[in-house]
């Protein structure tokens, strides 16, 4: 019997069980996405162990190589969301298989015409003078970083893709970025200024690999994973739709990664290297609030490819909706939670990461109007014409380039903020639309009129701070953002969102009937 044949109860479900299993996987894949709050600790240890040149140059190095994954992983990992879910006995196995060797492979190619390369790469990478003289070796040795985090990327997305959102955190958070943390510490410590932080990145992305494959082999049949073959009718559908959506893929780690690869190509030297880290930071940190929205996606991408398998058009909105209202009332607080506390976040850092406090606000507004389409750029990968994502991903990176080009000499990494906002939304957007017109998804009905209300009113009230906390002593903005958050969680739930809506939270739901019980 197949793994949706086993998942599906023998009744139709509710409104709340779908809501249910929206919020539930939701939780999961949060506190996943919430290792870019680890990540960002990581990144005041590392800015201070190592200086803001050193940082930066790790920075982008790192983002070359995140970039380089959209390629070699050919969206394996969208393809796995849209065929396991689909697959017939035996088929997830084959699916899961074809995924991994073909990615890893890609990534192996580029992996070592990288090693080749490195001495004309390093011709156009700024770096201060000190690890300058490094740089060819650095690029040689962190190269094999690509394969080894594609494995991580797909093996994970294959997890995912079974409808299992927890598993992963232990591998993404508590791994790889807990060893890199450690491993980095203990370099810098011993000495090793310029190769420490690059190798200890190595070192953990190699062991979560390992770690990923251990997940995968407790979901699937391993020993049929392997057996998988490289050349069959399967693997050829997957390839097709994979490669088709792959600039889109492509397309979104550039919105991540093209400010910080930018500002080093256009400033020279160790002023290249530290403005990359600057960005860095400050898309790091507003990383946190892009958890909310991506939480929904990676939910609503293998729900809404099972419900369309099963032709339940009903659930589907319901899910839609219901994402989409938690992702905009939870991104309003906690964009401007982060906002308020920016500076005191960078008060942690050595000081001239303050020029990080502009591009922090800006990206943190451009993540709160992405929230606000919901996971609809999720059902059109699942569900539209294949060329629709990667037409999106164009309009919206035409548009950062366009921004950054004209923004970024003027302004720095204050203009490489506006640039990325802008192009973001305008993919962002694009999908919303195209949901709304080809599958009839409008998120936005009574149901989500009050709870949109209290967050705005929530969010307002920590906004309104802003001005007085540029003069508040650390930690107080830090203290009063948390406060804030919690407060606003609170009355969202027990004030803003119908009992339906905070049931399927279920224990968050209880606020609501601690309410209830109050009256």
């Amino acid at each position: 019997m197949s793994d949706i044949a086993e998942t599906q109860p023998p009744l139709k479900p509710g409104r709340n069980e779908h809501r249910a299993r929206v919020a539930g996987g939701a939780g999961f894949a949060f506190l996943g996405r919430m290792g870019a709050l680890i990540e960002a600790v990581s990144l005041i240890v590392f800015t201070w162990a190592y200086g803001a040149a050193t940082f930066g140059l790790f920075a982008v190095l790192w983002s070359y190589v995140k970039v380089s994954t959209a390629v070699s992983d050919a969206a394996m990992t969208t393809a796995l969301q849209r065929f396991v879910p689909k697959a017939r006995d035996g088929e997830a196995e084959l699916v899961a298989g074809h995924a991994l060797k073909l990615s890893f492979l890609i990534a192996m190619v580029i992996a070592t015409a990288t090693f080749f390369a490195a001495p004309k790469l390093a011709t156009i990478i700024s770096a201060a003078d000190d690890d300058a003289d490094h740089l060819i070796h650095v690029i040689r040795i962190y190269v094999w970083v690509l394969p080894f985090w594609t494995m991580v990327e797909v093996a994970t997305a294959a997890i995912r893709a079974r409808r299992k959102f927890g598993p992963e955190i232990r591998v993404r958070v508590f791994y790889e970025q807990g060893l890199r943390l450690i491993a980095a510490v203990g370099f810098a410590l011993a000495g090793f200024m310029t190769y420490g932080l690059f190798i200890a990145h190595l070192v953990s992305v190699v062991l979560s690999a390992a770690l990923a494959l251990r997940l995968v082999a407790k979901h699937y049949d391993f020993k049929q994973v392997l057996k998988a073959p490289l050349i069959s009718p399967l693997a050829r559908d997957m390839r097709q739709y994979g490669f088709t959506v792959m600039p889109a893929n492509l397309t979104k780690k550039l919105f991540s990664e093209f400010p910080v690869m930018f500002l080093n190509y256009l400033l020279p030297g160790a002023a290249g290297a530290a403005a990359g880290g600057y960005y860095a930071v400050a898309r790091k940190i507003a990383s946190a609030l892009q958890a909310v929205r991506m939480t929904f996606e990676y939910v609503m991408a293998p729900l809404a490819a099972e419900k369309d398998g099963h032709g339940d058009r009903e659930a589907l909105k319901d899910m839609y909706g219901y994402a989409t209202r938690l992702s905009v009332t939870l991104a309003l607080p906690f964009g401007a939670a982060l906002v308020l506390a920016r500076n005191d976040i960078l008060a942690t850092m050595e000081p001239e990461f303050q020029a990080a406090a502009a591009a922090m606000s800006i990206l943190c507004a451009g993540r709160v109007l992405e929230a606000a389409t919901g996971p609809s750029s999720a059902v059109v990968e699942m569900l539209g014409h294949r060329l629709l994502p990667p037409l999106n991903g164009a309009l919206g990176l035409i548009t950062l380039l366009l921004l950054g080009n004209w923004l970024i000499p003027l302004y720095g990494v204050t203009g490489a903020a506006i640039a990325a906002a802008s192009g973001l939304n305008v993919t962002a957007i694009a999908g919303f639309i195209q949901a709304m017109i080809m599958f009839r998804l409008w998120p936005y009905d009574w149901h989500a009129t009050r709870p949109l209300l209290v967050s705005l009113v929530t969010s307002g009230a920590m906004l309104s701070l802003i001005p007085a906390s540029n003069h508040w002593p650390v930690p107080v903005g830090i203290l009063g953002a948390i406060i804030g958050l919690m407060l606003s969680v609170v009355i969202l739930i027990r004030y803003g969102l119908s009992h339906e809506d905070a049931e399927a939270l279920g224990k968050l739901g209880k606020l609501k009937k601690l309410k209830k019980l109050a009256q």
